[in-house]
């Protein structure tokens, strides 16, 4: 059985006694967790009482001990679970251990499920995310303005427990699990609230990293005791928390997969059933959506946990973080948000990543944030306000950065209309006008969506224009990185421009809607039909829904540009079969429509591999090229592990395969494309399930396949793992830097994730943790080169060492490359008497050219490697400071030239 144990704190050990600090956890209407940390004494004494000069009960709790790297079983965590209380009520409390005392703090008990705390009827909640940061006074600056605000909204004299329910945390609380940040960025950092408000949390990427790992998380929350409806997750990963009217979903996008998938549809179902429950929210640790960092987002969350959640009309929004910013959009065609909260960790800042404007993000801004959110029980209302502190650019004083709003049972805004009067055929470009917007309730526009098709039944979009009335993204001009642009100041959102040549000639069919500040959409506005001429001509496409069918499975085709015939045509063929001498598997005629979809209901029975082409006027000449498609069951890979080591045997287990004629499963390393490079390794497989074993591999990550009949045509996904722990070779361009000099890292096999990033710490730090010099990510680029420069090199003279870490983590992936940084006043002729170096020269080159190596160390052994990690050629006992390399028979690209001497360089060859 779990002991109460856990808190926090500013354990400071002084002269009188320890100052104590108590965090609050896990509200129910009827009991509360208190908890705090100390250096020494295992008494855990709660005094709490109906007013503070009247503490007249006493409840004991439970003491547990942990050691970690800096803790030598002198972490005391106190853990005292108060209960018997009453609903909605306000006590005052005090901790004590040995002979120190807390100062006197309150906390309120949840209500009754489904009621208000306040007597006017609302409930109010903080949102927080990404504490992670122990050195600079950041995340417990937010916590402090977040109390000045709280003070400032209701009351100089009121508590923040009189007024706000819970704060609930996104992840990332620490930046290693590890006592150390526990105790002084969890806790530390919160002290302004943690004694009033309780808060809950959701399991970060960075809480599964350090000494201790997600066992630290477990020790300090009691997750495992919150269920709701009786439903509990069974673990400590994700949960689901009832207060008031609002059900908080807290997943887990580090804990994927069909156990949470089947927990959260009881959880959801339940709720629908509950009268008590107006609002659900979800949170998770990655993000529905990010313009930064493009991709590091849970999949799982915006393709599993969010499509479900959206089914209930109680789904108010998803809350992430793991970007460091804020960041609002909508899900397109329901009422609900998708933020980020990211609190105030690592530097995150526009030109840091790659960057995209999505359509479902309206706004990103590069500030430290927390957000209010007041839910007004009696009217069915939810407001949210998103409070600035700015950044380390420019600090802001609690600024109103961003407010929105979802009401029930409100009015949608009136049916729009296109005005434009079409009375012939149009020259683009051409300004589509939409009516102006009107609603009966005040609400104000919000979004407009504009489809333009080729078909009246809008079966293919030809175009859309979906725009906010805003869209913050970007740099803005010149300003300091964290100032963003608001894209669309001054736009017309209810006009939509068709520039030249942006659609072929033809009739088009066009209609708009418009959405309300409210997230609610109006009707479809009437269709009109305009004709474009001198334009391009049509330029036709074809496309399947998938690639990859059950046997039986509906197949959709959708065709534009077609030629209008009446006896145009879509049909299906088995792969290798000649449409002009063969009779389809199936057909359909496109009726004369230019653009469409034809649907094959009953799809292929057989499995194997087929391919649909589209076909002009009752023959075979082929409009457009033709799409192959694989029918059959969905095959599982699986390794046994995620990491073998050097020499092992990498066991593979398939299931469900087609086992259709020669069926093999190749190795490929990251990045590899089969068919345009050769596999690693491969094998044939003659059974639907079975094992492989592949052994020989070198250090590296890779990734199998399954591949159709002796082809490379891949089906199923991908499974990844690596050979080897640490794989990825890195290395820099020279082993001296002066002060404030640009260094060039250069790798290849990187884990290819986008968030991995390149470490400078002092040679002094042995365990790589938060003490860097500086950090650069790379975007995620399997083989290349980054130019470090600027604030990321170190400022001042000393021995360093660089290496790669993969998915903004602290493991190590790469070997550590040393160097050493000089003072400028170093004359030439001593900075280069310290230079050790190796040269590569002429480079680029051309095939057959000799390539000359000069070193200032004797050379014992010369390694020439492919891009792909094939070892070319070999030379050893080499004894010498110089080397000829002749590129006999190399064909142009990118090589390395690995140098084996007092220590390893490796150098990039270009042969053009």
């Amino acid at each position: 059985m779990k002991h109460y144990f856990f808190f926090f704190c500013f354990a400071v050990q002084m002269a009188f006694g320890q100052v104590l600090y108590p965090y609050l956890q896990n509200p129910t209407p009827n009991s509360m967790i208190v908890n705090w940390k100390t250096a020494s004494n295992n008494e855990t004494t709660v005094i709490y009482g109906d007013s503070p000069t009247n503490l007249n009960v006493t409840v004991t709790g439970t003491t547990n001990i942990f050691s970690d790297t800096g803790y030598n079983n002198n972490y005391y965590y106190h853990t005292a679970k108060v209960t018997n209380l009453q609903p909605n009520t306000k006590y005052y409390y005090k901790i004590k251990t040995g002979t120190s005392e807390s100062a006197v703090y309150n906390f309120r008990t949840l209500p009754l499920p489904g009621q208000a705390v306040t007597t006017n009827g609302k409930i109010r909640f903080l949102i927080m995310g990404d504490n992670q940061i122990k050195a600079e006074p950041r995340y417990d600056t937010l916590t402090l303005n977040a109390y000045k605000k709280l003070k400032e909204k209701f009351g100089a004299t009121s508590d923040p427990s009189d007024n706000i329910a819970l704060t609930f945390m996104v992840g990332d609380q620490v930046d290693v699990g590890t006592l150390d940040h526990y105790e002084n960025v969890h806790f530390k950092k919160n002290i302004k609230l943690s004694p009033y408000l309780p808060i809950q949390t959701t399991v970060g990427n960075h809480e599964t990293y350090g000494t201790m790992g997600m066992n630290s998380y477990y020790a300090h929350f009691y997750i495992d005791e919150i269920s709701y409806k009786g439903i509990s997750s069974g673990n400590e990963n994700y949960y689901a928390q009832q207060a008031g009217n609002v059900l908080f979903v807290s997943l887990s996008s580090e804990h994927t997969g069909s156990a949470q998938q089947t927990w959260l549809q009881q959880i959801l179902t339940a709720a629908n059933n509950d009268s008590t429950v107006d609002w659900i929210i979800s949170l998770s640790h990655r993000p529905y959506q990010a313009e930064q960092y493009v991709g590091d987002i849970s999949t799982w969350v915006r393709e599993n946990a969010v499509p479900l959640l959206v089914t209930s009309d109680k789904y108010l929004m998803h809350v992430g973080a793991h970007h460091h910013l804020y960041h609002r959009g909508q899900l397109k065609n329901t009422p609900n948000y998708q933020i980020i909260s990211g609190g105030t960790a690592w530097d995150q800042y526009w030109g840091m990543s790659n960057e995209k404007d999505f359509d479902d993000v309206q706004k990103t801004l590069t500030d430290w944030t927390y957000q209010i959110v007041e839910v007004d029980i009696p009217t069915g209302k939810v407001d949210v306000e998103c409070y600035s502190i700015g950044g380390i650019y420019n600090k802001k004083n609690n600024v109103l950065v961003d407010s929105f709003h979802r009401y029930k049972n409100q009015p949608k805004p009136a049916k729009p209309s296109i005005t434009n009067n079409f009375s012939g055929a149009i020259t683009l470009p051409l300004t589509l006008n939409g009516s102006a917007f009107s609603s009966s309730n005040n609400e104000l526009l919000n979004t407009t969506q504009f489809l333009i098709s080729k078909t009246s039944t809008f079966s293919v979009i030809e175009k859309e224009f979906y725009r906010d009335f805003e869209n913050w993204f970007g740099k803005d001009g010149n300003g300091t990185p964290d100032k963003t642009k608001n894209l669309n100041d001054g736009v017309d959102i209810t006009k939509a421009t068709l520039a030249a040549n942006s659609i072929p000639n033809g009739i088009y069919y066009v209609k708009t809607r418009y959405r309300d500040r409210n997230l609610e959409w109006s009707d479809w506005s009437d269709v009109k039909q305009f004709e474009i001429t001198g334009s391009v001509v049509s330029n036709p496409t074809f496309t399947l829904n998938k690639t990859e069918y059950a046997q039986n499975e509906a197949i959709t085709a959708t065709f534009t540009g077609g030629p209008g015939n009446q006896q145009d045509w879509v049909g299906i063929y088995k792969k290798g079969q000649t449409p002009a001498s063969t009779t389809s598997q199936v057909y359909s005629y496109t009726n004369g429509q230019v653009a469409g979809t034809v649907t094959f209901n009953n799809g292929m029975a057989n499995k194997g591999q087929y391919f649909a082409g589209f076909f002009a006027n009752g023959g075979y000449t082929e409009i457009t090229p033709r799409k192959e498609f694989y029918v059959g069951p969905k095959v599982q890979l699986q390794t046994t592990s995620d990491t073998y080591p050097v020499g092992g045997t990498v066991v593979l287990n398939f299931t469900d395969g087609p086992n259709l004629q020669k069926d093999w499963i190749g190795i490929y390393k990251m990045g590899q494309t089969p068919g345009t490079t050769a596999s690693i390794k491969w094998s044939y497989v003659t059974t639907a399930s079975g094992t492989l074993n592949f052994t020989g591999l070198p250090k590296g990550y890779y990734y199998a396949q399954y591949l159709l009949e002796d082809g490379y045509n891949g089906i199923g996904e991908k499974v990844f793992f690596k050979v080897g722990d640490i794989v990825t070779d890195l290395w820099i361009n020279k082993p001296v830097y002066t002060l404030g000099e640009n260094i060039t890292a250069s790798w290849t096999d990187s884990p290819g994730i986008i968030k991995d990033w390149l470490g400078i710490y002092p040679q002094s730090v042995q365990t790589p943790d938060d003490n860097f010099v500086s950090y650069t990510y790379f975007d995620g680029v399997t083989q290349g080169t980054k130019t470090i420069q600027g604030t990321a090199v170190p400022a001042t003279p000393g021995n360093y060492y660089m290496v790669m870490f993969t998915n903004d983590s602290y493991t190590e992936v790469s070997n550590r490359v040393q160097f050493q940084v000089t003072s400028p006043t170093l004359g030439t002729e001593e900075t280069r008497s310290t230079e050790k170096n190796v040269v590569l020269y002429p480079n680029p080159t051309k095939p057959g050219q000799p390539t000359f190596i000069k070193s200032d160390y004797p050379i014992e052994k010369i390694e020439l490697v492919s891009a792909s990690g094939e070892l070319l050629y070999v030379s050893k006992n080499i004894n010498n400071q110089r080397f000829s390399l002749v590129n006999e028979n190399l064909p142009a690209g990118i090589y390395f030239v690995k140098v084996h001497g007092r220590k390893l360089f490796t150098l990039k060859l270009i042969i053009q």
